[in-house]
């Protein structure tokens, strides 16, 4: 198993953009926390308290830019965080 250790602790500003199945946007949410444990997933622990999780894919945790970041959401702001990540959910097409 591979050596995770230097993720740990680290804050982490996550974006998601959710898209229908054909491509329309819609809703799009950001959130931040401290990255708490990877193994099957990466687990943070937001500055609310929640566990949320990614996929296991610390290759898209990029090195955040030093600055203050604002949640477009809710006004909430981070200063320095070590790492961003964006994804991207596609809903499937529902079937009858």
């Amino acid at each position: 198993m591979p050596d995770y250790s230097e993720y740990i602790g680290k804050t982490v500003l996550v974006g998601i953009s959710v898209y229908s199945h054909d491509k329309e946007l819609l809703d799009r949410y950001q959130y931040f926390g401290e990255i708490i444990s990877i193994d099957k997933c990466i687990c943070i622990k937001t500055d609310e308290g929640e566990i949320k999780t990614l996929p296991p894919d610390v290759s898209s945790l990029t090195k955040a830019e030093k600055g203050i970041y604002t949640l477009k959401s809710n006004g909430k702001q981070i200063e320095n965080p070590d790492f961003v990540t964006s994804w991207s959910i596609t809903k499937p097409r529902h079937e009858k």
